[in-house]
Order: structure tokens, then C-alpha cells, then sequence
């Protein structure tokens, strides 16, 4: 199935969960929001899995002034 991540078109297996999937693309495991289907999920909902055709955008906090 294909899941947009950033506007990038990506294949996942049906069973993949977001944490799983931020986790493979290499997103660190803090300092970052993530939406889907422009809906900002809490941390708590990243083990749901996604469905054919979702769309993640995946924010990192960036430190400077």
C-alpha cells in the first residue's frame, strides 16, 4: 500500500504502524510532531496503523534563535 510521508509517496507493508514507520525513515524518537491526514496525533496514537493512501507530515523541532 502507498502512504504519502512529506509529500513523498512511499510503499508499507498493511500492518506497519506510524512510530514504526517514523522509526524506519530514521526520525529521532523525540523533538518531533506528527499529523495525519492534517490531523496532529498525540504520541499515544502512533501505534495505530495506517491505511492505503494516508498522509503523514513529520516536523522536527529545530533549536536556534
Amino acid at each position: 500500500m502507498i502512504v504519502t510521508v512529506n509529500d513523498k509517496q512511499i510503499e508499507v507493508d498493511p500492518t506497519t504502524t506510524i512510530a514504526a514507520l517514523i522509526d524506519s525513515l530514521g526520525y529521532p524518537d523525540r523533538g518531533i510532531a506528527v499529523s495525519l491526514n492534517w490531523s496532529v496525533l498525540p504520541k499515544s496514537d502512533w501505534q495505530q496503523t495506517l491505511c492505503d493512501g494516508a498522509r503523514l507530515e513529520v516536523l522536527t523541532a529545530v533549536q536556534g534563535g
